[in-house]
């Protein structure tokens, strides 16, 4: 793999000039406005004790230090729960987890587009409109802000590409209506074998049914043959956080091997400091699931590409060497 990361570096040099690489500056910055329902001024989220059927609008403060106008963009994103296992704010229009009845953007409602004149600030309004049922637990979101990209500005005359990083402010949003304590509690759904990244593994469906977060989870997962004692793949994750009512794939690596078709046993335990979760389960890898698989995943050609980047790298030391050598010869004449 060092071979190819020569051959990468190289390209990168040689194409250079094409690109103009840039990391995005924040041009403006966030600051929420605490209601007198927060439940805790300190925290830099809103906190709030909330009733049913209340409306009730909240200020956030935009401030753009810049000496040009900006167009911040607004979102209100329910809370959900990414591949890595940590909940995640920053996803619009997410699939709604079946568990979940209020999910924060049903509730929450912005405005799409908001400009701010230079050197001023402005103030966004965010109106929450809670259902009319009182519910125990809480509903999580997240309020999303980022500059709107000028889309003329994304070439330069010269024809290259502007390489920027975007960034964003997420505000979290937490609601709740009562003191009722709501524990999370972990269900284990669908175990198939899948790819991420183009790499085979197993992933174990694992999905908090509660309104109420789940913090600090450690996961250990062990993948079995059906009746056998050795362990053919394990992968222990811990500081894992889960949004209320979400689901995510917890993958287990396959450590770059041919998944082989058959019944393998899988056991998982979890456990949040408070409480553990236990499951055992049976499930099959079908022939032509497994070959599917086999035939994407990148690792089977990787040797290939050891061979090429080699032979390539060779050919770059040669061709150094011969232009080096005609350099001095032209050097001494």
């Amino acid at each position: 793999m060092n071979v190819l990361k020569k051959m990468i570096i190289i390209f990168f040099l040689i194409n250079i000039n094409n690109f103009h690489a840039s990391a995005a500056e924040m041009n403006f910055a966030v600051s929420p406005v605490m209601p007198t329902n927060q439940i805790d001024q300190s925290k830099t989220y809103f906190d709030l004790r909330m009733k049913p059927g209340q409306k009730q609008i909240l200020n956030v403060q935009i401030k753009n230090d810049t000496n040009k106008n900006i167009v911040v963009q607004t979102k209100a994103n329910s809370a959900t729960t990414n591949s890595n296992g940590i909940t995640d704010y920053s996803v619009s229009n997410s699939k709604v987890d079946d568990t979940l009845e209020i999910p924060f953007a049903t509730i929450a409602k912005v405005k799409k587009e908001t400009k701010i004149p230079a050197k001023s600030e402005s103030t966004i309004e965010i109106t929450i409109e809670m259902p009319n049922q009182q519910f125990d637990g809480v509903i999580l979101g997240g309020l999303h802000f980022s500059e709107k990209e000028d889309e003329g500005k994304a070439k330069k005359e010269d024809g290259s590409v502007q390489i920027k990083n975007k960034y964003a402010y997420v505000i979290g949003v937490l609601l709740r209506e009562t003191d009722k304590v709501v524990k999370p509690d972990l269900k284990l759904n669908e175990v198939k074998p899948a790819q991420i990244n183009a790499r085979n593994v197993v992933t174990a469906n694992l999905q908090n049914i509660k309104p109420a977060m789940l913090k600090n989870l450690s996961v250990d997962a062990k993948v079995y043959t059906e009746h056998g004692e050795k362990i053919l793949h394990e992968t222990m994750k811990e500081n894992l956080r889960m949004a209320p009512n979400s689901n995510f794939d917890y993958a287990i690596d396959w450590d770059d091997q041919a998944i082989e078709p058959g019944n393998y046993r899988i056991e998982i335990n979890a456990s949040d400091g408070e409480q553990s979760w236990k499951w055992t389960r049976i499930y099959t890898v079908k022939s032509n699931s497994a070959e599917e698989l086999n035939t994407l995943d990148l690792n089977k050609d990787s040797k290939m590409w050891y061979v090429i980047g080699g032979i390539l790298f060779l050919l770059l030391v040669i061709f150094t060497f011969i232009l080096i050598r005609r350099l001095k010869n032209i050097e001494k004449q």
